[in-house]
């Protein structure tokens, strides 16, 4: 039995580390086998050492075995176990050296534009494994610590850069791919590094009104995307960019993951969708051609910002009074920034509206007639509509139509007032009256005979800006003036008699109502 302990402690000399199950069996096997009271008594010092050995690994695995929130914060670092089933698409070992990545992942919930790539999968410290389970690896990026283990150990090293570190050992690529270690116990291990892909993503808009579609811009990525969900649906608009339809209601968890192997990148984001605005417009109709016509949006208060109308008018709870019959157009804002617009139609109740049109006699300059042409409701219907007519305030007649005759010269202001119910309605024009015409002779004999002696022009009442001009056949001045009590006696610039024969004159003047007035005409001269 001493023999036996003898042999094993030389057999084990050359281990600096527990040495695996192999060894033992590989010198065991060539000693008969023993009574279990003879192996507890040949090896008691082995199992107290061995005892004690568990207890010192198990304290060292609990304390390099990452937290559940480290491992949810470096998604990307696989276990023993997973590295070995993970087929990742691993380039060439002269593939170039890996380049840094910027890490940014960056999400927004505002308007505002953000860029997010996949996390920087080296230099990571969360890139361990303990020496108990290091077997074939692959680690996404260009760094690994293997914990528990002497640097002394390892015999050759493929492409690796080792440095030896509080911990254990600490591995660095030259190359992405796969690298090779050779323990001192003759051991090989494989690593593969591979390289991540990264996804810069941008998005102009986290919020979105209810329907909007999701562009996505993703450039520097020519690799196959994939995207997290099948409610929605992705459309390729072109290169690089993405639409997407369908989203929810509420907050979206949009994902998008790049990459066939275990070192997939992936870039989340949240965006947010506006509720289905719901909602009404009514309305209270205007009445009596006033302003008195009402509008109220009816929508989800916890949704409306506020509401504007014809592009000026504001509200905050939707309600506008005051206003015109006719046509308006709301503007309705909710949620986030969102606009809804309507149009509607105010209408008019019982719309009265008095208007009359004036026209003068064609004989008498003084006598006018008024056709009225009320309206009610925008039909031709007079029923139960009082009328009154008034001329510079004084009621005159309640007639439909009325006709009058001026007294004198002047300015008048004809009213029509029409009423029924509750409504008033008024209609007015101001009327000039005067003689339009002035009362011109046409011949005249300037003989000395007492009769007809001058070339004289009336008008019954007052004119300003006067102006008689007196020309023969051939287009000669030979009378001017611009007195209105002057008048023609037949002579030429005063002196000489004008012959007889025909003679044109042009008398222009201003009334007393400011209407200007003239006239032309031919006047005989006979002797």
């Amino acid at each position: 039995m001493n023999d036996f302990d003898k042999i094993l402690r030389q057999k084990l000399q050359g281990y600096t580390e527990t040495p695996p199950p192999e060894a033992f069996e590989n010198i065991s096997k060539n000693f008969p086998k023993r009574t279990f009271t003879e192996v507890l008594s040949a090896y008691k010092y082995q199992l107290v050492a061995a005892v004690a050995t568990i207890g010192i690994l198990t304290a060292v695995i609990i304390a390099v075995i990452p937290s559940d929130n480290e491992q949810k914060n470096n998604p990307i670092q696989p276990t023993a176990e997973q590295a070995s089933n993970i087929i990742p698409n691993i380039p060439e070992a002269n593939e170039s050296a890996p380049t840094t990545n910027t890490n940014t992942n960056a999400t927004s919930t505002s308007n505002l534009t953000f860029i997010a790539e996949s996390p920087k999968p080296s230099k990571q410290s969360e890139n361990k494994i303990c020496a108990l389970n290091f077997n074939d690896t692959v680690i996404c990026g260009d760094e690994l610590i293997i914990e528990s283990l002497d640097i002394a150990n390892i015999k050759e090293s493929e492409g690796l850069i080792l440095t030896k570190v509080a911990s254990g050992v600490k591995l660095n690529s030259k190359t992405y791919g796969k690298h090779k270690l050779v323990m001192s116990n003759g051991r090989t291990v494989s690593v593969t590094f591979a390289k991540q892909e990264k996804i810069i993503a941008k998005i102009q808009k986290a919020n979105l009104c209810y329907g909007e579609h999701l562009i996505v811009d993703i450039s520097d990525n020519d690799k196959q995307l994939s995207w997290n969900d099948t409610y929605y649906s992705v459309k390729n608009i072109n290169a690089g960019k993405y639409e997407l339809s369908g989203l929810r209601s509420g907050s979206n968890n949009i994902v998008i993951t790049t990459g066939t192997g275990g070192c997939d990148s992936k870039v989340t984001f949240d965006i947010n969708m506006s509720d289905k605005l719901i909602y009404s417009v009514t309305t209270v109709d205007n009445y009596c051609a006033g302003s008195n016509g009402e509008l109220l949006v009816n929508a989800d208060k916890s949704l409306l910002n506020y509401c504007k109308l014809n592009g000026q008018t504001i509200s905050n709870n939707g309600t506008f009074s005051g206003l015109k019959a006719g046509i308006y157009m709301v503007e309705i804002n909710y949620a986030n920034s969102c606009v809804a617009y309507d149009t509607v139609l105010v209408r008019d109740n019982t719309y009265l509206n008095a208007f009359f049109e004036s026209k003068k006699d064609a004989f008498n300059e003084k006598r006018y007639t008024f056709h009225n042409y009320t309206r009610l409701d925008d039909s031709g219907k007079t029923e139960n509509i009082d009328f009154e007519w008034l001329v510079n305030g004084i009621a005159i007649t309640t007639d439909y139509n009325f006709d009058y005759e001026f007294k004198n010269n002047g300015k008048y202001v004809v009213e029509l007032v029409a009423r029924t119910g509750e409504c008033e309605s008024r209609y007015s024009e101001t009327i000039g009256v005067m003689s339009s015409n002035f009362k011109i002779p046409n011949i005249f004999t300037p003989n000395g005979d007492g009769i007809g002696d001058e070339f004289t022009i009336s008008y019954n009442g007052v004119l300003s800006n006067y102006d008689l001009s007196i020309y023969t056949k051939s287009g000669q001045l030979v009378f001017h003036t611009q007195q209105p009590d002057r008048y023609w006696d037949g002579k030429i610039s005063g002196n000489n008699e004008a012959s007889e024969g025909v003679y044109f004159y042009v008398v222009t003047a201003t009334d007393e109502n400011g209407e200007n007035i003239s006239q032309k005409g031919t006047v005989q001269l006979l002797r």
